[in-house]
């Protein structure tokens, strides 16, 4: 009963003021709808690269040659103008100049060996990543990669085939002009529901234009391994013979696919791998390695780690201006008190314990602050939805979770109580007569 008596007074108080009340909630309301906002939006940042990385990854690794990674020398910019496809055949459309993308070269019977050797590795497929200047239904697509791959593709990175067929290994002999686009690249170019298999697209490398009949399309599955809506597949051995020169039989990445998902595991499979390697290319113990190996979950794991920093440090930021809500707030409590020294006095004077001016004030505070987290917490989703609205990679990915509704309640609550003790112990300890007298 004592506990109610001293609730209802604590909201006589608030009632008293209601201005100055809303003035004080702002801050909170400010603070708490800041760190919704953040940790919503943390959270959904952080399922967006999950999702982007395992569509990456795959359960892949790795392996390229220590030479490095260099990109092929940068084309012209796509013009938006049509492109004729006569020009094309003449040749008057010209591709810039192919570098090599890699200093050093795996070849195929590296491979091979893996194929045979690796038992922990489920599927690999051997890839050279090239460059050429693609035109198709008379407009230039600006690819962002071509790369020759084996009919073990599919496989490897768990694509599936929308429409058409995938490569066989009598494509890949015979270096075929055959290609593969992604359902991704139609869809930007050309509008969904477009079924492009059986037409012609041109390549042109060093001034040669050639054709290529298109076989298949690939379903398509984001962020996969960059074999994204931008990237185009043909055979390997037709991008080592047609669209590379001096590239006979050498690659430029092996995809091995490891299926296990323990850590333990997954570097078990990197440390045979690079056994299998070493020993085929006669490597002896000490000499370093001419190859690197990396495992594609390591980046889905630095990048879950990298999100959660950035949520942590941006979710501090915002916390500062809790505590500038929660320091306004004990400063307007303190002026309560000292405003409504009087009334106190007048409840100590009837019977009111110590405790109960206590509680009162603390009561007080602690509504104050939850008020403002609640208006706090409804701002804070209504601006984490406009914000996925906003931002296409996190649309769907961002909701409030049973989690941030506990941490705007447990902050608003923690802020009430911090701001409110002082002031309310103040209270608590003005003698009757003395309270009564100033009143």
């Amino acid at each position: 009963m004592a506990h109610l008596i001293n609730l209802w007074f604590a909201l006589l108080g608030l009632g008293s003021n209601k201005l100055r009340s809303a003035l004080t909630t702002l801050g909170i309301i400010i603070g708490v709808g800041a760190v919704i906002i953040i940790v919503s939006l943390g959270n959904g940042l952080r399922r967006s690269a999950e999702k982007q990385m395992e569509a990456f990854s795959s359960g892949t690794v790795e392996v390229r040659p220590m030479g490095g990674y260099m990109m092929p020398m940068p084309m012209p910019a796509p013009t938006a103008a049509p492109v004729a496809v006569e020009e094309v055949k003449r040749g008057v459309v010209l591709g810039g100049p192919i570098m090599p993308m890699y200093a050093q070269s795996l070849d195929l019977r590296d491979a091979e060996a893996l194929r045979r050797l690796a038992t922990s590795v489920a599927a690999v497929d051997a890839q050279f990543e090239t460059g050429a200047r693609v035109v198709w239904r008379g407009q230039y697509l600006p690819m962002g990669q071509i790369v020759g791959v084996t009919p073990e593709f599919l496989r490897v990175y768990r694509r599936e085939m929308k429409v058409g067929r995938f490569f066989t290994e009598a494509d890949n002999e015979a270096a075929a002009p055959v290609v593969v686009l992604d359902e991704g690249l139609v869809d930007m170019f050309f509008g969904q529901d477009v079924n492009p298999v059986g037409e012609t697209l041109y390549m042109t490398v060093q001034s040669v234009p050639q054709a290529f009949t298109i076989i298949g399309v690939m379903g398509q599955k984001e962020g996969a391994m960059g074999f994204g809506p931008r990237s185009l597949l043909v055979p390997l051995r037709t991008a080592q013979l047609r669209l590379s020169q001096g590239s006979r039989g050498t690659i430029n990445m092996i995809a091995a696919r490891v299926d296990a998902r323990a850590s333990a595991e997954r570097r078990y499979a990197v440390a045979q791998i690079n056994t299998i390697l070493r020993a085929r290319r006669g490597l002896q113990p000490g000499m370093p390695e001419d190859f690197t190996v990396h495992d594609t979950l390591e980046y889905s794991e630095e990048m879950t780690r990298v999100t959660r920093t950035i949520t942590m440090v941006l979710s501090l930021i915002a916390g500062i201006s809790l505590i500038v809500g929660s320091i306004g707030l004990m400063n307007i409590m303190l002026v309560s008190v000292s405003e409504r020294t009087w009334e106190i006095g007048l409840r100590r004077a009837v019977g009111a314990q110590q405790v109960d001016i206590l509680l009162q004030f603390l009561a007080e505070a602690v509504l104050l602050a939850l008020v403002g987290g609640a208006i706090g917490l409804a701002l804070g989703a209504v601006g984490s939805y406009v914000v996925s609205l906003l931002v296409q990679s996190l649309k769907g990915l961002v909701w409030l979770s049973l989690d941030v509704v506990l941490i705007a309640v447990g902050v608003s609550s923690a802020v009430g109580v911090a701001a409110g003790l002082y002031p309310a112990w103040r209270a608590a300890l003005l003698p009757p007569t003395q309270a009564l007298r100033h009143g």
